[in-house]
């Protein structure tokens, strides 16, 4: 593997560390890529014998460290240099968010993230591509690249840069497979665009328009989508793409969707976005047990996960056709604001790329502990000038709150009284990085 030599280096330093410790705590992120990175690490730790004990979390804000001798961070970390700063243990962080400052460790600390070593963290490879490098200097652990690739998968990253290298590995070990198709769930063609997230096509509770795009391409809505010929995959996907233009999707996403689809071989289901929406929909319900086993191979959890998921798209779909008539203009920004819906992320994906593209969007979720917790979405187009992980970082601290993340794909945890005065920051923001 080509990797860069200093990320590898690092990489290797920070093994020696864990090989020292006979415990290692884990705490990782509750989405796909962060769940993934934690299934790369459990698999390569039980492979030599190594006792470790794994937690799931939204973030760090309410961590409170515990007595343990090691800690590593995946998925989250980089932004948290003060917590981080204060932790009295040895400290690994394999995360791929831009670190929001300088950590002052305690103890022993390596510091594994893309942006330290001049390449791009949003883009070119997530925490699970970062905790695969990890792993990959610990004994042979190729086979987990279809892993490393379900988190880029996850966060709609790129297949360039390190994430195209590790790719290439599992496809030269035979565990991952990528073929011409559109890149749906597996299952009946008509309920695969009526629920799909990714891309979202608007058929949910519009019958009529769907069968009347059934009619014209002249496919069966019964059909399953893995078993499309060829000709008629080319005719989906040029129906696909007229549908994408006509609700007026950012044209980045055409790209994503179509022409390209990647198979995880090794995993539980191989099609690797119906397996990204089922550890997605577990781990935004707090399952993320379910998720995390169903990578390790569990059956039982796999049909567990299977009807969250489908529950879960129904939840959202629902909560995007409720709201999308109630997202605001402000200067430079849309904006929504709810009050304890099911999930916020999913929400502000779908209306920022498919419905609401050309500006960034802040949608609120107030929360029963009086807190709000934002998720801040924009294009890849937008934000070659602006800086969401920065905007959110910089809003949340005047308003006592707390943020981070991508330039595309951001968040924040902030007083839910300060909204108001958080909006206007964001917009003050984002018009002086759009100017």
């Amino acid at each position: 593997m080509n990797l860069d030599s200093t990320i590898k280096e690092t990489a290797k330093k920070a093994v020696n560390l864990l090989l020292k410790h006979e415990f290692v705590r884990i705490y990782t992120h509750y989405d796909a890529d962060g769940i993934s990175a934690g299934a790369i690490l459990a698999k390569a730790l039980f492979r030599i014998n190594k006792n470790f004990q794994i937690s799931f979390l939204k973030g760090l804000n309410d961590f409170e460290p515990e007595d343990v001798p090691l800690s590593i961070f995946v998925d989250m970390g980089s932004g948290y240099s003060e917590k981080i700063s204060s932790i009295n243990s040895d400290v690994i962080i394999l995360d791929h968010h831009r670190p929001d400052g300088d950590i002052k460790p305690r103890k022993t600390f390596f510091h594994l993230n893309p942006h330290l070593f001049g390449i791009d963290g949003s883009y070119e490879v997530s925490a699970s591509g970062v905790a695969y490098i990890f792993a990959r200097e610990f004994g042979d652990n190729r086979d987990l690249a279809s892993l490393a690739v379900l988190g880029a998968v996850g966060d709609k990253q790129r297949f360039t840069g390190l994430n195209g290298e590790i790719l290439k590995e599992g496809i030269e070990l035979g565990c991952i497979e990528v073929n011409r198709s559109v890149n749906l769930s597996s299952g009946k063609l008509s309920k695969a665009l009526t629920t799909s997230f990714e891309p979202f096509l608007d058929f949910y509770k519009k019958e009529d328009e769907l069968q009347q795009f059934f009619k014209k391409i002249g496919i069966e809505g019964d059909k399953e989508v893995d078993e499309l010929t060829t000709k008629e995959l080319q005719k989906l996907a040029d129906a696909l793409a007229l549908r994408l233009l006509k609700i007026g999707a950012y044209e980045g996403v055409f790209e994503q969707i179509i022409g390209k689809r990647i198979l995880v071989k090794n995993l539980p289901i191989k099609n690797s976005i119906t397996l990204v929406d089922i550890v997605n929909s577990c781990g935004r319900i707090g399952a993320t047990s379910t998720a995390f086993s169903i990578l390790l191979g569990d059956e039982k959890a796999l049909k567990e996960g299977i009807e969250i998921s489908e529950k879960f798209k129904i939840e959202i779909l629902e909560e995007v056709q409720k709201k999308r008539n109630e997202v605001r203009d402000g200067f430079c920004i849309r904006y929504l604001v709810m009050d304890d819906a099911p999930s916020t992320s999913p929400v502000a994906t779908i209306l920022s790329r498919y419905l609401f593209p050309d500006k960034p969007l802040v949608v609120l979720n107030i929360k029963k502990d009086g807190k709000a917790k934002v998720s801040a979405r924009t294009t890849e187009k937008i934000a070659q000038k602006l800086d969401l992980a920065e905007v959110m970082r910089l809003s949340a601290i005047k308003v006592n709150g707390i943020g981070g993340g991508h330039r595309v794909a951001a968040g924040a945890s902030i007083p839910s009284g300060k909204i108001e005065e958080f909006l206007k920051e964001v917009d003050r923001l984002c018009c002086v990085m759009l100017a």
